[in-house]
């Protein structure tokens, strides 16, 4: 699961601590301070709210080819299957989608570039797991591998939609748990609270009630507006499954909402995010982006670092390779997601992990078995054969032969973005190889030799469904192949980024979409990887059909 966590909310440990979590050392009331904190939580949001929802009228076939040794279980626990992620509960979530339409456009969420999937009733990639302790027992989803290595793809030359198994997806993680998180918040005040059991209730004798409680929810809320002084920083209430229910003629308000305030902060404490996030939040990742290790860092290790944005990572061919990542970084893909699990809403008690990790470890198992696709639409077989030479002159030292481990190359030889290489150091290595060391869960055994390393380089796989990667680089910054065989200096320095629509001529998806891809954004460089860019212009034509080939 190469993205790993929820994204930018993360962000707020960057300013401060993220696993020393402090009371809130003011109320909800203190308008200043809730609109202030509020403020920097929106941008986490903001940047999806503009995306066009897609209309899916037939659902798309999965081309199987791609996992030619899974069963139709196998499928369907790839799409839907748990990962102990489930930190929302249900009805929590469609009473914010239905009261907070400016972080929520859509109900289906497809605007956040997920695959929505009726028949399951959310999106590809969500999970559902009944009676999560706890969140009172309620009904709750989460995300696993597919919602972040799923992409479905539109093109002129095709006859319908592509879905496409283990790419890099256009998921907005943060936008998604971003919202959560700011819903969590503005659902401290009064007056949404109120909005809240209404959507979550639909009771006729709520209205009346609260009318007449008013005085006391607005005391008792005041008291605890985070739900946090019955619990030390970040530990998760008991909530019996009584407390969250409506008492008869709606009696009880007051106390209702303080459990409902409970449950809000545990849903926050489960993604280790504190109840007073710092103003300050870093820049939004964009779709199919998040700092995967640096957000794993600060939630995990309480080791918050500077923000270096990456693509989600492509999970073809893994079982071929030892060590995996962008920068070659990771040896055991199991030890990655049962992080990563932790980072997206499996309890953590000190040590001991609160997760399934036969569910983690078979979401692992497939994930390392998927193939890459083999590219839907024509070629120019002519051109193609041509342009073979090219690809053996340019890019085979590099990308030509088997999957291997040696193919590390340095920021000096590559030239592209050196953030993640430069920030995954010796010392997170070591931070996450004790981690792991020590972490308890029911079947998981620890490592015996290390699996986390610092190289300080980045690495080349091999170029199989090279033609689905877009954008391109480790971080996402040029967005096609066309530009890409282009000098840096004249590759776009900003783009959008959300489109599903694929230009087969460029090879990628084309400059549309609400996100805005600024490359002078730290992190975002979109320079190097100057190999090709002096081919001619048939040349470069060449070589990028014999690509998609590949």
């Amino acid at each position: 699961m190469g993205h790993a966590i929820s994204g930018r909310l993360y962000g707020f440990a960057r300013a401060g601590s993220i696993g020393c979590f402090t009371p809130a050392s003011w109320i909800f009331y203190d308008g200043g301070a809730m609109k202030k904190i509020l403020s920097a939580l929106a941008l986490v949001a903001a940047a999806v709210t503009m995306a066009a929802v897609t209309e899916q009228p037939t659902k798309p076939k999965i081309e199987l080819a791609q996992v030619p040794k899974w069963s139709r279980d196998d499928l369907e626990f790839f799409l839907h299957g748990s990962m102990s992620t489930e930190v929302v509960p249900e009805r929590v979530l469609r009473a914010f989608i239905k009261i907070y339409p400016d972080l929520f456009p859509a109900s289906d969420l497809a605007y956040l570039g997920l695959i929505p999937d009726p028949d399951f009733g959310w999106p590809i990639g969500f999970s559902r797991k009944n009676e999560v302790k706890h969140l009172g027992g309620l009904s709750a989803v989460g995300i696993n591998c597919a919602s972040c290595h799923m992409a479905q793809i539109t093109s002129s030359g095709a006859k319908g939609p592509i879905r496409i198994l283990g790419v890099t997806s256009h998921f907005n993680v943060e936008g998604f748990f971003g919202a959560v998180l700011v819903s969590t918040f503005k659902t401290s005040e009064p007056a949404n609270m109120k909005l809240f059991l209404n959507a979550y209730f639909a009771s006729p004798a709520l209205e009346a009630a609260w009318e007449e409680q008013q005085a006391k929810i607005t005391e008792r809320m005041a008291a605890d507006p985070f739900g946090a002084k019955e619990v030390t920083p970040g530990e998760l209430h008991q909530i019996a499954p009584g407390e969250l229910e409506l008492g008869k003629d709606a009696a009880g308000l007051p106390e209702l909402a303080h459990s409902m305030l409970k449950l809000l902060h545990n849903i926050r404490a489960a993604l280790h995010v504190p109840d007073q996030p710092p103003d300050k939040v870093p820049p939004a990742s964009g779709p199919g982006r998040n700092d995967a290790f640096g957000l794993l860092s600060a939630a995990l290790l309480n080791r918050p670092q500077p923000y270096a944005p990456i693509k989600f990572g492509l999970v073809w061919n893994v079982d071929q390779r030892t060590w995996v990542h962008w920068d070659g970084n990771t040896k055991s893909p199991i030890a990655r997601n049962l992080l990563a699990s932790l980072g997206l809403g499996a309890p953590l008690h000190g040590k001991r992990a609160d997760l399934d990790f036969a569910a983690v470890k078979r979401q692992t198992d497939l994930s390392e078995s998927i193939r890459p696709p083999k590219y839907p639409l024509s070629i120019d077989q002519a051109a193609a054969k041509r342009g073979a030479a090219h690809f053996e002159s340019k890019c085979a030292s590099c990308h030509g032969g088997p999957e291997g481990d040696k193919r590390l190359y340095s920021i000096a030889e590559v030239g592209t973005d050196p953030h993640r290489a430069e920030l995954f150091t010796e010392k997170q290595a070591e931070g996450f190889n004790k981690f792991l060391a020590e972490l308890e869960a029911v079947g998981y055994e620890p490592p015996k030799e290390y699996g986390v390393r610092s190289t300080g380089k980045y690495f080349a796989a091999t170029l199989g469904g090279v033609w689905a990667r877009s954008p391109y680089l480790h971080n996402g910054s040029v967005r096609t192949i066309q530009e890409l065989l282009t000098s840096p200096a004249q590759r776009a320095k900003i783009f959008h980024r959300g489109s599903q629509e694929y230009d087969a001529n460029q090879i990628g998806y084309t400059d549309g979409g609400a996100y805005v891809f600024d490359t002078a954004t730290e992190g975002n460089s979109n320079a190097g990887h100057e190999y090709g860019t002096k081919l001619s212009a048939e040349q470069k034509r060449e070589l990028m059909e014999y690509l998609k080939t590949l």
